[in-house]
């Protein structure tokens, strides 16, 4: 199971174009990973905490799920909390992120 609090964008790259599932409420959505990416901020070692990183995924099209906490879940990485916004939508699909720091 990944800890969340000492994941990397590495921890996830593997799985880009994976699916997530999102339980959001009495339904289930899937996501795709489509972006695991580095802030570029840089955190001195001394500070003991990880560099900022985003994860993007892309849902189907449609109304997108509300800016919240889900449980997502994923059959390598295991379940684990995001809180996921939506910043993007068009015909082919709504695009959420999550940004870890």
């Amino acid at each position: 199971m990944l800890k969340l609090d000492k994941a990397k964008p590495a921890d996830f790259s593997p799985h880009l174009k994976s699916r997530f599932r999102v339980a959001a409420g009495k339904k289930s959505h899937e996501l795709e990973l489509v972006e695991a990416k580095d802030s570029g901020i840089k955190v001195a070692k001394s500070a003991k905490r990880r560099s900022p990183f985003s994860l993007l995924f892309k849902g189907a099209a449609g109304k997108p799920l509300p800016q919240q906490m889900y449980r997502i879940e994923h059959p390598k990485l295991g379940a684990m909390d995001l809180f996921i916004v939506p910043v993007q939508a068009d015909e082919s699909g709504c695009y959420y992120e999550a940004i870890f720091n």
